[in-house]
This record gives structure tokens, sequence and C-alpha cells, in this order.
């Protein structure tokens, strides 16, 4: 009998692969989270030095107050738009990294791994993007300036749920790549020949392990029958009458002398 497509494989030729050991598999999760890291503040200074800032005008000292020289400016919205675009790529860069490196060797630890630290990277470039963008002195500015002097005031993130595109991106490249190349191996490989239950008492055995239907040759010399579902050597088995069994004679063949009629009851058929 032949397995349908997805079936389970032959007992005999089915080999279990060794799942990654539990250090290295930490240790691959440790580096990719450490990578994302350095990814993630790399991308906070990409953010400050494209996304574009609010200008301020300073109203008063005491307390030092600044109000924006225009309310309706889209510098809010274009920072978060920037912030998105490169969430997205650096995700995408950390996913397609961690496959490469950990992922497709140590499995479901790596992928967590990566999770974990594309969400980290999500909040190091907030960090890193608001103090690179002047967040360190802005206050001391803003306390020694003049009421009605202009600053610009350090991008910041206005929509929380921007951090997501991070993880979002990595998981996204990551877990593709992985259902492709494992899709890719289930196609390439074959399907094992799964013997019918009994089918050893009808003289038709399957492959010995190590054979298959590719080697017809080894197969018959191991006493496996040469194809699927066809009699092994020895056929009919001992302890069978041979009038339960269809004669291997063509039709129509003539009667041996000496044969009783009913002897040859297929070749009047």
């Amino acid at each position: 009998m032949l397995p349908p497509p997805g079936g389970p494989a032959s007992p005999h030729t089915a080999v279990a692969r060794p799942g990654p050991r539990p250090g290295p598999a930490l240790l691959a999760a440790v580096l990719v989270i450490a990578g994302s890291a350095i990814v993630g503040f790399a991308a906070g200074l990409i953010w400050a030095a494209v996304a574009p800032r609010v200008q301020y005008q300073v109203y008063s000292l005491h307390p030092p107050t600044a109000y924006a020289t225009n309310p309706e400016t889209t510098a809010f919205i274009a920072a978060d738009g920037s912030y998105c675009v490169i969430a997205l790529a650096g995700g995408a860069l950390i996913g397609l990294l961690a496959y490469i490196f950990a992922i497709r060797r140590y499995g479901p630890v790596a992928m967590t791994g990566t999770v974990a630290g594309s969400v980290a990277a999500a909040f190091i470039t907030t960090w890193a993007g608001h103090q690179a963008s002047g967040a360190l002195g802005f206050n001391a500015v803003l306390a020694n300036s003049k009421p009605g002097a202009f600053l610009y005031a350090p991008i910041t993130l206005g929509s929380d749920g921007a951090l997501a595109f991070w993880p979002f991106a990595a998981a996204a490249v990551a877990g593709g790549i992985a259902l492709v190349a494992t899709l890719r191996e289930r196609h390439q490989t074959p399907y094992a020949w799964v013997p019918m239950p009994g089918i050893d008492s009808f003289g038709m055995r399957p492959y010995p392990a190590g054979l298959s239907e590719a080697d017809p040759a080894q197969s018959h010399a191991a006493g496996a029958s040469p194809r699927p579902g066809f009699p092994a050597p020895g056929f009919p088995p001992a302890g069978f009458p041979p009038a339960s069994f269809p004669s291997a004679e063509p039709w129509g063949a003539p009667a041996q002398p000496g044969a009783e009629p009913g002897d040859q009851g297929q070749s009047g058929r």
C-alpha cells in the first residue's frame, strides 16, 4: 500500500532527527538578542538623523516654557512614520540574520530570542533617537534661552503601537523563510512504502531496512517483493493447496496429457 500525500513514513526508513542541545541554543538566542540591540541602537541614530523636528519658541523662563510655532505641523506624524519605516527595515534585517545564523540550526529557542531581541530593539530605537536628537541638553538650553528664542525639540514617538512593527517584521521574515524551507524539504523527501498489516500471511513482505522500491535487485535478493503488492519469491506460501490460486498458464492453454477436464477450468472461459 502507498500512503496518501502527507502520510506517515515507514518505521524501517524513518530517521529521528536529534534536537538541538539546550546550551548552544540558549547561547544562540542570547547572541541574537545582543545583535538585535545593536541594530536597534543604530536604527535610533538613523531615526534621529532623518526624522523632522518640531520648532518651539521660548515663552517664559519662570518656569521655562516653550510652545510650538506651528501647532498644525506634520512633523509629529512624520516622525512616527519614519520610525515605522525604520522599524520594518530593521525588523526584517534581524529576522533574516537570525534565521541564517541561528534559527535554521537551533529552531524554536533561537526564534524566541529573535522575537525578544526585536522587542528590545524597538525600545532601544526610541530611546537612542530621543537622546541623539538633543534630549540630553534640551532642558539646559531652554533654561538659558531668552524669551522669544527658537528651539528644536528632540524627537519622540507619539504612538506606542509603532513599537509592534519591529517584532512583526522580524517574525514575518524569519518565520516565512523557515516555512518555505520546510515545505521545500517535505516536497523533496520521498514517501516510504507502508506495509499493510497482515501482508506477510499472503507472501508479500515489505522491504527490509535500507532497501526501497528504487532498488529492485537488492530487494529481490533480500527476499522482499520486487514491487509493492506483488508476490515475493516463494509465493504461494507453503500449506496452501495449489488449486486455491489462479493458474500461471495463459488463457486458452491446451490441457496437458493425462490431465482431468476440471484442471483446465479457466481455458474454456
